[in-house]
């Protein structure tokens, strides 16, 4: 009896934190201020990412899984492979500052992680996370909030490149009538 009310106890602070994790992302990134491009800085905080990343991955696997064929154990695969492919994202972006790769060649990865970032974070709230793994995901968090500035002027302007270009939206045209 005294491990389901832990576990009910566990799963509960999971959403919960999920949730709160949520909102602040939602908060942060929408209250992000343009900040002049600093390679060395925008590199060691992508360098940072990634290893916090590597640590994450090791503690997501540490934590022992559902049992067979539930939707928990499914939901924690799916987590795991977000993370994964997180990984490799974030590795690509510190390897390409590493390499001296300014804003405009970076920023297609940069927003590449910010949409793995969003499905991790789905996935992960339908997996059960432990305390000590949700403190990792938030460190993760910070330093992509940190990258937020560096890219946000950029990435806003693509995005009004991109709708500019997609034109209005058009109605479909109606069918001509046909007269006999």
């Amino acid at each position: 009896m005294r491990s389901a009310r832990r576990s009910v106890r566990t799963s509960w602070l999971a959403k919960s934190a999920g949730l709160v994790l949520s909102l602040f992302v939602f908060a942060s990134s929408a209250f992000a201020q343009a900040a002049a491009w600093d390679q060395k800085a925008v590199t060691a905080i992508a360098v940072k990412l990634e290893q916090s990343l590597r640590d994450l991955d090791r503690a997501v696997r540490r934590n022992p899984t559902g049992q067979v064929g539930s939707p928990l154990r499914r939901a924690q695969f799916q987590a795991h492979e977000s993370l994964r492919l997180l990984m490799i994202t974030s590795r690509r972006l510190a390897t390409q500052l590493r390499a001296s790769e300014d804003l405009d060649a970076t920023l297609p990865t940069f927003r590449r992680l910010k949409m793995l970032r969003r499905d991790a974070e789905r996935a992960g709230r339908r997996a059960n996370i432990p305390g000590p793994t949700l403190e990792r995901i938030v460190s993760a968090q910070a330093l992509i909030d940190q990258l937020m500035p560096f890219y946000g002027q950029a990435e806003a302007e693509e995005e009004a490149a991109e709708q500019a270009a997609s034109g209005p939206e058009a109605a479909p045209a109606a069918e001509p009538t046909r007269r006999p």
